[in-house]
């Protein structure tokens, strides 16, 4: 066999994580207070009659010390490694048998041999705790002492390593419950990682409104964490169906998402959707969800994802693109709104052959209502209008306020019949006094230029037409409609 090192150390030159771990284990500053002493004592008395020794112990070996772990007729627990006789026995991991100790030249000085107690004979044979994976771990040394001199025999170390053998079984099993011990103590420890671990998703999930699910599609059920059902506004545990849970998703949504499904079991593509969604208890939110295929052995097994409650962020998206296109004092749509606005229905119109009317307003009388009265009623007054705008037989209608007292309306799906009436109605409804308090009225009235639209026109040109026809309008007369046409050039065009 190959030497030893101090110390438990693995005898085989093969190792494995199992083995490792026992020698570990047997390196341990107080393994020897976890081994089976009284089985091991038991062994140690066998050896004793067995043998007709005077000692007899079972011992395990550092750089300093042999422990006597297990003993039998010996006073004390341990000797200096120096003295001592088994250390041969680890060194060499083999039998050692010492007839008479004062006709060996190793031995005849030995303080244990000249001194108390004066040995005179000894045999020692390595314990050795086989590995379930064929790899054997060197635990100590089993050994018998004699006051005198005898032969040993074959047998003798025969019978001494069976007696060995079953040391080593003991040692194991006490080394494979330690281990046994330690795994279940790290098993408690992971699931209190774990629980640890799941308790701060849990706490991250509500902070940021996201929730896990996973569709299985063996069956279809759905798993969710408990912020999917905060989301649902449903009591945990209280899965659905995933018919039902679709359910939940107004009819668009609810198809963006079936589609999305189906592309990623059929297709394996991940997605990512922004949907409406009206929880159990009614509420409208807005939600985004993301999927991706789980597969095992390279078949999809599953859909797994996140869930989340954007309703916060998108109701402030929504809000800052409405203060991006709305006027703050009026709450009509504000220039940049209306370009658009206009861009877009040209198209529309080119596109569908359809015509429309941009109507231009201009406040008449509004400057002596800041003059006299200050810009805060003059704020007032551009209140008003705007609430005029907002009346029900404009609803559909692009209504804008471009800047100061300029107004704007893109009328769709009016003839000029339904136009003269709208106008008219819109002109008297324009028009309105204003107290100055000393007994006095002021008047505003608006001044309207309406200009139609043809498939060559440009936004911008319909806007210089209607601004045409405006001021056509005031100097002719103030508070009027003017409709533009290709004479108003020479001065003829017609009014209201």
């Amino acid at each position: 066999m190959a030497a030893m090192h101090q110390g438990p150390v693995i005898a085989d030159a093969i190792s494995s994580s199992r083995t490792q771990l026992h020698a570990e284990l047997l390196a341990g500053p107080n393994v020897r207070l976890c081994l089976p002493l009284a089985e091991l004592n038991a062994v140690t008395e066998l050896v004793k009659q067995k043998f007709a020794s005077d000692m007899s112990a079972f011992s395990m070996l550092d750089r300093e010390w042999q422990w006597l772990t297990a003993r039998c007729g010996i006073d004390g627990d341990r000797l200096p490694r120096e003295h001592s006789f088994c250390g041969r026995v680890v060194d060499t991991n083999e039998a050692v048998v010492v007839p008479d100790t004062r006709l060996d030249p190793a031995y005849c000085d030995h303080p244990l041999v000249i001194g108390a107690p004066h040995v005179a004979a000894y045999i020692g044979v390595p314990v050795i705790v086989h590995g379930e994976d064929g790899t054997d771990i060197l635990a100590g040394s089993l050994c018998a002492v004699f006051y005198k001199p005898r032969s040993f025999s074959e047998a003798d170390i025969i019978e001494l390593g069976k007696l060995a053998a079953i040391a080593a079984a003991l040692v194991g099993s006490r080394l494979t419950a330690m281990e046994l011990a330690n795994l279940a103590l790290e098993h408690q420890n992971d699931l209190h990682r774990l629980g640890r671990l799941h308790r701060q998703l849990g706490q991250a999930e509500r902070i940021a409104g996201i929730g896990s699910w996973r569709l299985d599609l063996a069956d279809n059920h759905v798993h969710w964490s408990e912020q999917v059902y905060a989301i649902y506004d449903l009591p945990v545990a209280q899965t659905p169906p995933l018919e039902e849970a679709m359910s939940f998703y107004p009819d668009r949504s609810r198809v963006i998402l079936a589609d999305a499904i189906a592309l990623a079991i059929e297709q394996g593509r991940a997605f990512d959707e922004e949907a409406d969604f009206i929880s159990a208890t009614g509420k409208l939110k807005r939600v985004r969800c993301m999927g991706e295929l789980e597969l095992h052995d390279g078949k999809p097994v599953a859909i797994i994802g996140v869930f989340q409650d954007i309703t916060a962020r998108y109701e402030m998206e929504q809000a800052l693109r409405r203060s991006a296109t709305t006027d703050e004092l009026t709450g009509l749509t504000n220039r940049a709104g209306f370009n658009r606005a206009l861009s877009q229905t040209i198209m529309g119109a080119r596109r569908d052959a359809q015509t429309f009317a941009l109507l231009l307003i201009d406040l008449d009388g509004f400057k002596a209502v800041n003059d006299r009265l200050g810009h805060l009623k003059g704020d007032q007054v551009l209140q008003t209008i705007a609430m005029v705008l907002k009346s029900p037989y404009l609803a559909g209608q692009v209504c804008a306020r471009l800047g100061g007292d300029e107004f704007a309306i893109i009328v769709q799906g009016k003839d000029e019949a339904a136009m003269s009436s709208l106008t008219e109605t819109l002109q008297q409804d324009l028009r309105h006094c204003v107290d100055v308090a000393d007994g006095t009225w002021l008047t505003v009235s608006g001044t309207i230029g309406v200009s139609w639209f043809e498939p060559l026109l440009t936004g911008r040109d319909m806007l210089r037409r209607a601004d045409t026809a405006l001021y056509h309008g005031k100097r002719k007369q103030r508070g009027t409609v003017t409709t533009y046409c290709a004479a108003i050039e020479h001065g003829i065009c017609y009014e209201q």
